[in-house]
């Protein structure tokens, strides 16, 4: 057992001073119930490493008291350190998803130093900076990022749902993309710009001819949940063929099968960076769907149209973007108030 492997089993949750489970057991045990309530890939990996970090605090403080106290204590070691809220919150729900769910113990109130939640004004580049960013950006290792950094301004995306869309949510004879499982599991409706059309069309034939090879070779692409083990031969299916597919195979991370997955963000990211740098300018893919949303309200787009369209769950998400009306406050200085 070498140095590292020792701490490992050395490290977990103790009752008093006697070790209950091993981190690697406590993760083990975590990943399982994670898999059974079909949360994603990146929840799993994020709260496994809250886990693991949660059991080093243990091991190196040794924190007493009660669960409750043991998590206040590890929350405002983190809050200390000046962490994000979103970053601490992140990490008490996985902390507690571990008790409540894996270990099935109820979890009362937990006082501790929190991170307070900034309250950000959203800001988007400005019409002329978004034009200048997408005649800048080029294509990136071969994939059509260029493509991809329009359809999220053009439709208000996520960077991560244009990669996820699969050959039968496009219909390009109706002009529409369905999003399957975006953020919060919810699936909605966006109409396709018509400056994208053409694009968009010599992407499918592009995407289809991937998947006629792959199909011939018999490599099939991961479909979501436990679809794939009901209709195995869906696995196969043109319909469910990405749209960006990567260019090499690979192995899905839990059944280790060999696969076809799509285009990784970071791609998109690369691309969208080396641009904006160019430019002198800092915007990230993420700003294109708050200029997005900016630029519509600015041109009188009804508030709850554009919720639905970008899968807000409340608009009062959706009014963050509105700054007209404040704006349009008269000073006092104006108008010989003053």
């Amino acid at each position: 057992m070498d140095t590292r492997e020792r701490q490992s089993a050395e490290q977990g949750f103790y009752n008093s001073s006697r070790i209950i489970m091993t981190t690697e057991e406590a993760v083990e045990r975590m990943s399982s119930v994670l898999r059974r309530k079909h949360l994603a890939l990146a929840t799993e990996q994020s709260y496994c490493g809250w886990l693991r970090r949660y059991c080093r605090f243990l091991h190196e403080v040794k924190p007493a008291g009660t669960t409750e106290q043991k998590m206040a204590a590890f929350l405002t070691q983190l809050a200390k350190q000046q962490v994000s809220a979103s970053t601490q919150n992140q990490a008490f729900n996985a902390v507690l998803f571990f008790y409540r769910e894996v270990m099935e113990v109820e979890v009362g109130r937990v006082d501790s130093l929190r991170a307070k939640q900034p309250v950000h004004l959203r800001t988007a580049p400005t019409v002329a900076e978004v034009r200048a960013l997408l005649d800048q950006v080029q294509d990136v290792a071969g994939y059509p990022t260029r493509l991809i950094l329009r359809m999220i301004y053009g439709m208000g995306l996520r960077v991560s749902e244009p990669l996820n869309v699969r050959l039968k949510d496009l219909d390009l004879k109706q002009s529409r993309l369905i999003l399957r499982g975006a953020k919060g599991g919810k699936d909605r409706a966006l109409a396709i710009p018509c400056a994208l059309s053409q694009e968009l069309a010599g992407q499918v034939e592009f995407a289809r001819a991937v998947h006629a090879r792959d199909r011939a070779a018999g490599v099939p692409v991961p479909l979501p949940g436990l679809l794939g083990t009901k209709y195995p031969a869906w696995r196969l299916s043109p319909n469910w063929a990405w749209l960006f597919p990567a260019h090499g195979l690979c192995r899905a991370p839990r059944s280790g099968e060999v696969v076809r997955y799509r285009c990784l963000e970071v791609n998109v990211q690369r691309c969208c960076k080396a641009a904006a740098r160019k430019l002198q300018l800092e915007l990230t893919p993420h700003h294109l769907r708050h200029a997005y949303a900016t630029h519509l309200l600015d041109r009188g787009v009804n508030m709850r149209a554009l919720q639905l369209s970008m899968g807000h769950a409340n608009v009062e998400t959706t009014m963050g973007y509105c700054h007209a009306d404040a704006l349009a406050v008269p000073s006092p200085l104006e108008g010989g108030l003053a």
